[in-house]
C-alpha cells in the first residue's frame, strides 16, 4: 500500500459502456495533485461497507497504514485508471471501469449502485510498464477486465510510436461487450460465448500469425490464461523475457 494516505472522492456520474461494463467518474477536492497520467495506472480502491456513508481509510505514517479505531475495515480492490483529467470541472474527474455480472463482488456492486455523491477511497497509482522504444512491433492481450488498461496501453503507443504496428487480441464474452479502443492498433475481438474464461483468448494466440523481429508484448486477464500465454510468447514466439509484461488479474478456476 501507498506511503501516502487514500483519497476520498465522490461520484460525479455513471454511465453503462457496455450491458456488462459501467464506467464510474470521480471527482473532489482531495483529487487535487493526482498522479494519474500514464498507461496501466493501479490504484487501490476503498469501499464502504454496511453502514457506512464513507469508506474507513488509513492515515499514513513512517510505520505503515494506520487504521481508525472502532470503524469496520472497507472492502479494498485493484483496478485501472481510465482516465484522468485535472482540468476538467471544479475539481478534475478520474474514470474507473467496472466489469459487472451475475454474483458480482462488493466493488462490482458498489458500482452497479453508485450514484452522484457516494464516496469512495482512491490510493495513489501504481504501474511499471512503458513501451520498447526499439520494438519493431507491439502485441496487447487480454479480457474484459484489462479492457481499461489496453485502452491506455493504445492510447500510449499511439501517442508515442504512432508509425509502430500494434495487434491487440481482447476477449468478451459477446459482440455486445466490444466497445471502441483508440490508437492505430489492429483489433482481434474474440468472442467466448459459453467456453471457459481465457480458453479462447489462449487459442486465439497461439493460432495468430505475429511479426517477426524484435517485439513487446503487453498481457493481462484471467490468471491461467496469463501463464499459458506468458509461456507461448517467451517458448513459442522467441520473444525475450525483458519484453513480455504478464499481469493475472483474476481466477476463473
Amino acid at each position: 500500500m501507498s506511503t501516502t494516505a487514500p483519497r476520498l472522492l465522490q461520484v460525479a456520474r455513471t454511465e453503462r459502456i457496455t450491458p456488462g461494463m459501467i464506467r464510474v467518474t470521480l471527482t473532489g477536492e482531495e483529487l487535487a495533485g493526482f498522479p494519474g497520467h500514464g498507461p496501466d495506472r493501479r490504484i487501490k480502491m476503498f469501499f464502504p461497507v454496511e453502514g457506512q456513508d464513507r469508506p474507513a481509510i488509513p492515515r499514513a505514517s513512517t510505520g505503515g497504514p494506520v487504521w481508525p479505531a472502532g470503524e469496520a475495515r472497507p472492502a479494498i480492490r485493484t483496478y485501472t485508471v481510465r482516465r484522468f483529467a485535472p482540468d476538467a470541472g471544479e475539481h478534475g474527474e478520474l474514470d474507473v471501469d467496472f466489469v459487472v455480472h451475475a454474483g458480482h463482488g462488493p466493488a462490482a456492486a458498489w458500482a452497479v449502485g453508485a450514484g452522484p455523491g457516494d464516496w469512495v477511497g482512491v490510493s495513489e497509482p501504481g504501474g511499471r510498464w512503458a513501451p520498447d522504444p526499439a520494438a519493431e512491433h507491439h502485441l496487447v492481450i487480454g479480457d474484459e477486465s484489462a479492457l481499461p488498461a489496453i485502452a491506455t496501453v493504445l492510447e500510449t503507443l499511439a501517442a508515442d510510436h504512432p508509425d509502430v504496428p500494434v495487434r491487440a487480441i481482447v476477449e468478451v464474452a459477446d459482440a455486445g461487450e466490444e466497445q471502441a479502443l483508440p490508437g492505430h492498433a489492429r483489433v482481434e475481438w474474440v468472442h467466448r460465448g459459453t467456453t471457459p474464461a481465457g480458453e479462447p483468448l489462449v487459442a486465439a494466440v497461439t493460432a495468430a500469425e505475429l511479426p517477426t523481429g524484435r517485439g513487446q508484448a503487453w498481457l493481462s486477464g484471467e490468471s491461467a490464461a496469463v501463464k499459458d500465454l506468458r509461456a507461448h510468447l517467451l517458448t513459442e514466439r522467441g520473444l525475450d523475457r525483458r519484453a513480455v509484461y504478464a499481469t493475472g488479474y483474476w481466477r476463473a478456476r
